[in-house]
């Protein structure tokens, strides 16, 4: 079994002892992306601005481990609050425009801090080389 720590400066390095993502057995595991951008600014505002620049930051750990968004087999997404899930389920589909959507759980729960929004993490598969 082949295992390798994914790190992209193309996305936030987390503060925690966590890795971006790790691939495995040709499956990308990427950890759970909070509202950061690079330079660990907290994209502050609406949940619109939040959603995409978490997604942004998901595709840029896809890319680096060598898949994207039409790989993604299974996403769980963290709401902060639970009136914004039609906003999210709006949001979401547009990365899989074919409507070809991976498995999903989506729930509400307070996130590490209170300005945060929305949390998501995904598996992917890697297609062979």
């Amino acid at each position: 079994m082949t295992r390798t720590v994914i790190d992209t400066p193309k996305a936030p390095q987390p503060a925690a002892p966590i890795a971006q993502a790790v691939r495995s057995n040709g499956l990308l595991f990427v950890s759970g992306i909070t509202p950061f951008d690079t330079k660990l600014q907290l994209v502050k505002g609406d949940f619109d601005a939040q959603f995409k620049q978490v997604m942004s930051n998901v595709g840029a750990v896809l890319e680096a481990g060598g898949t994207d968004f039409a790989h993604v087999v299974k996403c769980t997404v963290i709401l902060a609050r639970v009136e914004d899930w039609r906003r999210m389920n709006e949001l979401y589909g547009a990365y899989w425009p074919n409507g070809s959507y991976p498995a999903r759980t989506a729930f509400q729960a307070p996130l590490p801090s209170p300005d945060f929004l929305v949390e998501v993490e995904c598996v992917a598969e890697v297609p062979a080389r």
